[in-house]
């Protein structure tokens, strides 16, 4: 019971500009492609699977990361060492996040 789900080109560009892709003409085949996806998704809701278990790990790995060991690092004067500006010891950055009233370069609006 595939609903034939086609995806407007309008979508198809919107979801694309949503991703940060550039397609090209040439690339429309895609949109296509994704309708397929939506067409096969729904063949997969028709399954019962209300007494399934939901899967969040599939390859049975419990701990995949190194152990945590305590090794030797750079000082604080070596890490400060090529810093554009610093302050009190730490690096001193411009706001990614402005104040009210204030510009991201930090001056008043």
């Amino acid at each position: 019971m595939a609903s034939n789900v086609k995806i407007s080109p309008a979508d198809f560009a919107h979801i694309a500009k949503l991703s940060r892709l550039v397609i090209n003409p040439d690339e429309q085949f895609i949109a296509k492609q994704l309708s397929q996806a939506t067409e096969y998704i729904d063949i997969l809701k028709e399954l019962d699977t209300e007494s399934v278990v939901p899967t969040y790990q599939v390859n049975n790995k419990k701990n995949v990361l190194r152990d945590d060991i305590i090794t030797s690092s750079f000082t604080q004067k070596e890490a400060l060492s090529q810093a554009k500006s610093t302050k009190d010891g730490y690096f001193k950055t411009s706001a990614t996040i402005p104040a009210k009233g204030w510009s991201a370069s930090g001056g008043k609006k």
